[in-house]
């Protein structure tokens, strides 16, 4: 069991910001290669997928830990999505998603660039991984927003706003606030918890990051509303904890999607066996998966994944993908590259 309490004032942490609080304490338990171009024969390629199974409808938390033993070559992506909904809501609103990826590479930056395009802008370190944390505004709805709760979360996590792989006409549909981790997490381990928190409504406020307009424009402002904020901690071995506070909308950001509403999934991992492949051995562990349900004081562990997804250019996924391993006496997900034999779409896998 993992408990927080934060209260007060959040919008004074740190450098001055726009003034905000809360009523009452809130308690809850708790380069030069970026990212390279595809081959043209087969594009982004390598994409497979596993969804966490038996995730209850009024979940409100999601904590694990991960661990990255091999980089890998080329830019190789590893994308954990929270996708959120809130029930009884019309159709056409989308879902919220917070994404908590694993890049091979990190970019160098100062805090809050605006747009900086795509792929995200500062100085390159290729295969170093790093934890990329991202509220992505699929649908173009524009009320997102991410902000850093202390002065050295900002400097570990500064934020870029970024489309997503150049497509989207006016890019409305593709907001992407990204808080890129400064430095490699490479054979550290990293434990990430979030747990939503009450309704808040806001008014027009800035230092919630950039986001697009539907007319293409760049705006600093998070439009009036209200959001669900959802409070991310960061415990990266060696580093001081970072907190970030998530907003999504409240009629996207409620509870966790029960059906594929925590995900892994790959990018640019191409068959190790076909010519120009991008090789080199990636190993990334995923453990100690729990969710916390509205109301309930106890974290459940989760041990199922559904394996349910192979887009896989020219044939089903070869030398890549997902299995169950035993990692340091632990049982864990590992999502791999050239290390062996993986499991097949349609498997379970479990780590119990």
């Amino acid at each position: 069991m993992r408990s927080l309490a934060l209260s007060g004032d959040w919008g004074t942490i740190g450098s001055v910001r726009t003034f905000w609080s809360i009523v009452a304490s809130i308690v809850f338990l708790a380069g030069a290669a970026p990212v390279p171009p595809a081959r043209a024969a087969d594009g982004p390629g390598g994409t497979v997928g596993a969804n966490l199974l038996d995730v209850a409808p009024d979940t409100v938390g999601l904590s694990f830990r991960l661990r990255v033993d091999a980089p890998g070559l080329g830019g190789k992506i590893v994308f954990i999505a929270l996708r959120t909904v809130t029930p009884d809501v019309p159709g056409g609103v989308g879902f919220g998603t917070i994404d908590m990826d694993v890049f091979n590479h990190w970019v160098g930056y100062e805090d809050d660039l605006g747009h900086a395009g795509w792929p995200e802008q500062g100085d390159p370190h290729p295969g170093e991984p790093s934890l990329w944390l991202r509220n992505v505004d699929y649908g173009g709805w524009g009320h997102v927003g991410l902000q850093p709760l202390s002065e050295a979360s900002r400097r570990l996590f500064p934020r870029q706003c970024a489309g997503i792989d150049r497509v989207g006409g006016a890019r409305a549909d593709l907001t992407s606030i990204a808080a890129i981790h400064q430095g490699s997490i490479l054979g550290r381990e990293v434990r990430i918890t979030l747990v939503r928190q009450p309704l808040l409504k806001r008014g027009a406020e800035r230092d919630w990051g950039h986001r697009f307009t539907w007319e293409g424009d760049v705006t600093p402002t998070l439009p009036a509303g209200e959001y669900w904020p959802w409070l991310a901690t960061v415990e990266t071995e060696g580093e001081p904890t970072a907190y970030f506070l998530f907003l999504l909308d409240e009629l996207r950001g409620q509870y966790v999607v029960p059906d594929g509403g925590v995900s892994v999934r790959t990018e640019f991992f191409f068959r190790p066996d076909v010519p120009e492949s991008r090789d080199g051995a990636f190993q990334l562990f995923l453990w100690d998966v729990q969710t916390l349900r509205e109301g309930d004081g106890r974290w459940r562990s989760h041990t199922r994944w559904d394996y349910g997804e192979d887009q896989t250019v020219g044939g089903l996924a070869t030398g890549y993908g997902f299995r169950t391993v035993r990692d340091r006496g632990r049982s864990a997900l590992e999502v791999g590259y050239g290390l062996g034999d993986y499991a097949r779409i349609g498997d379970v896998l479990e780590t119990p």
